[in-house]
């Protein structure tokens, strides 16, 4: 009976971390991008800034990997495969905003 209660807390556990392994994600084109002026798009791309080092602060040697290396290594593995999606919606935002950027001449 206690083998089956460590089993079944211990995938409870596993999946509330695995929850635990999301980062923000950043959508690359928004319905009103059209309409952002040049303070909007550099507003925007602060923001994304922002995301980019919110997602290194959480994956490598992170406090966050380790304490998932400890209770449930399998977390680290989609820890980093989530980090490395949003960074690629992160870089790809990043992209959109520069042609924006570009093709309102902002300096």
């Amino acid at each position: 009976m206690k083998i089956t209660n460590l089993i079944k807390y211990s995938m409870i556990s596993g999946i509330f971390l695995l929850g635990a392994c999301t980062h923000q994600t950043v959508k690359v084109i928004k319905p009103a991008d059209d309409k952002l002026s040049c303070s909007d798009i550099a507003a925007e791309i602060t923001e994304i800034n922002g995301v980019m080092r919110s997602i290194d602060d959480k994956t490598g040697l992170s406090g966050r990997n380790v304490a998932m290396g400890i209770l449930f290594w399998p977390g680290i593995i989609v820890n980093q495969m989530n980090a490395g999606d949003a960074r690629e919606a992160a870089n790809n935002r990043l992209v959109r905003l520069s042609e924006l950027k570009n093709n309102l001449s902002c300096n």
